[in-house]
């Protein structure tokens, strides 16, 4: 029984560091999450770092919506892969506004954090014109 609450204790403090600390915050966390606009498209992108294969599609889930995001391009680098997934206008409008998001890939959910999300796709400010 001391065994079965000293691994669900610790499942639940690394819960708990993942949230504060956000996706990808730690190098050893797991997949690393960027967002990002095109400059020339203005498209909304998310991308990821990881190890192993770059997949087709991931799902998204926010706040009970579903939605899926279509790979973009992807790289090599030794064993790291950095995949690029376009994000239509209306799943980020969605994710923007979310209390929670989870991007969903085989054998990984990953939480993605509110401000991690708006630092990466909020509107640039425009400067003023003389």
């Amino acid at each position: 029984m001391r065994h079965v609450l000293a691994v669900l204790a610790l499942f639940a403090v690394q819960v708990s560091a993942s949230e504060v600390l956000g996706a990808g915050a730690s190098p050893t966390a797991g997949p690393r999450v960027v967002f990002g606009i095109d400059a020339k498209a203005g498209q909304r992108y998310l991308q990821l770092t990881e190890r192993g294969p770059a997949y087709p599609t991931a799902a998204v889930n926010c706040d009970g919506n579903r939605g899926t995001i279509t790979l973009d391009r992807s790289s090599s680098t030794g064993k790291r892969t950095v995949a690029s997934y376009v994000v239509p206008p209306k799943g980020s409008e969605v994710m923007l506004k979310a209390a929670e998001c989870r991007l969903m890939l085989p054998g990984h959910e990953i939480a993605l954090g509110r401000q991690q999300i708006r630092a990466g796709w909020s509107p640039q400010p425009q400067t003023a014109k003389h």
